[in-house]
């Protein structure tokens, strides 16, 4: 996984585009200095300009190398487990401006859901008229501006989890009942069924379900896997622990692909080694307008108007979770993907009286 945060943009002419030539830019990285990331950026420069004169023309996804590192700032930095060695992975964040967790440690699968997907693109297009709403903290006024401006009702809260993979705090009894809100639901026949956590006294949707088959067939054909199953606004979210699949592997080619994962996600995740959780919502679902200023700023005066975005971004993001679990179910993770897990809860909201967005 390669995050390098040194990035240097190297601007050329090439006389072989178009009838009179065109300036190009291409930038270099580095994970150790400005000078290193100035001569990998030359070094692309130069091998662009002449694939530029030997085919006339800009190609898309030109690179002087196999691929690309994503060009995000790293915000924070998930420590090693006693045990575990090595970082478990990095909190950026991405060109939209959200908060992704990024790691190799904790296999993660994104699932678009056609209906949910649709449903978010129709809350998308009223994100303009949620600034008020999306200020607001929940409850009271915040609550009142929730139905009224958005046309929804107030979250529930989540239903409580008990010892188990829910509550990644340890193994339940043998024999012991599901517990406070939840379901079996499907189950083999003797053996145990996959936990269910509705937000309601309702189970989760049909559609809910029908997308999370494939996920819950992963957990009746491998016991010895924990499957964590979240909504999101758009689809569901799939975690797997114990899998010891590393983005790379062809066994997580195979995983996310069972999980219906979408084949972007699934070229991102093999591309750069690295699992994705975006941890906070979208800027236009909860009324912010698109990030102005892609990172490296040019000069203070666009890292001021980054940073004013962040802030603003930040306080209405505050009244919106990106996850609610659905169901959880196997042995409990290891210490390194249990710290994941918990990361990925707390900051994604699960559990939070918060509307998805």
């Amino acid at each position: 996984m390669e995050i390098p945060q040194h990035w240097v943009r190297v601007e050329g002419f090439s006389p072989h585009l178009g009838e009179r030539g065109g300036p190009l830019s291409v930038w270099g990285w580095s994970e150790t200095s400005d000078q290193d990331a100035e001569r990998v950026g030359r070094e692309r420069l130069a091998e662009t300009l002449a694939r530029v004169e030997r085919e006339g023309r800009l190609a898309p996804g030109h690179g002087y190398y196999p691929r690309t590192p994503l060009r995000e700032p790293l915000l924070e930095e998930v420590g090693p487990v006693e045990g575990a060695g090595g970082r478990l992975g990095v909190v950026t964040r991405n060109r939209m401006g959200c908060e992704v967790l990024c790691t190799e440690s904790l296999l993660i699968a994104d699932v678009d859901v056609e209906e949910l997907a649709a449903e978010a693109q129709a809350q998308g297009r009223r994100g303009a008229r949620a600034r008020a709403s999306a200020s607001a903290r929940g409850g009271g006024i915040g609550a009142f501006l929730r139905r009224a401006v958005l046309g929804r009702p107030d979250p529930a809260p989540m239903t409580p989890g008990t010892q188990d993979a829910a509550g990644l705090d340890g193994p339940s009894p043998a024999g012991a009942p599901h517990g406070p809100g939840y379901h079996a639901y499907p189950s083999d026949e003797g053996g145990a069924g996959v936990r269910v956590t509705p937000t309601g006294p309702e189970r989760p949707s049909v559609a809910e379900c029908l997308a999370a088959e494939p996920a819950w067939g992963l957990a009746r054909s491998h016991p010895e896997l924990g499957v964590r199953v979240y909504r999101t606004a758009a689809g569901l979210r799939v975690v797997v622990t114990g899998a010891d699949a590393p983005p790379t592997s062809a066994r997580a080619r195979d995983i996310l692909t069972a999980l219906g994962t979408d084949p972007l996600y699934l070229e991102l995740c093999a591309t750069h080694a690295s699992y994705r959780a975006r941890l906070t919502p979208k800027p236009f679902r909860v009324g912010m307008p698109a990030l102005p200023v892609r990172w490296p700023c040019a000069d203070d005066a666009e890292e001021r108007r980054w940073l004013r975005w962040v802030d603003e971004y930040e306080r209405a993001a505050a009244a919106f979770a990106v996850c609610r679990l659905v169901s959880a179910s196997g042995p409990v993770p290891s210490a390194a993907e249990q710290r994941l897990v918990e990361l990925h809860d707390e900051r994604s909201g699960v559990g939070a009286r918060l509307p998805l967005a």
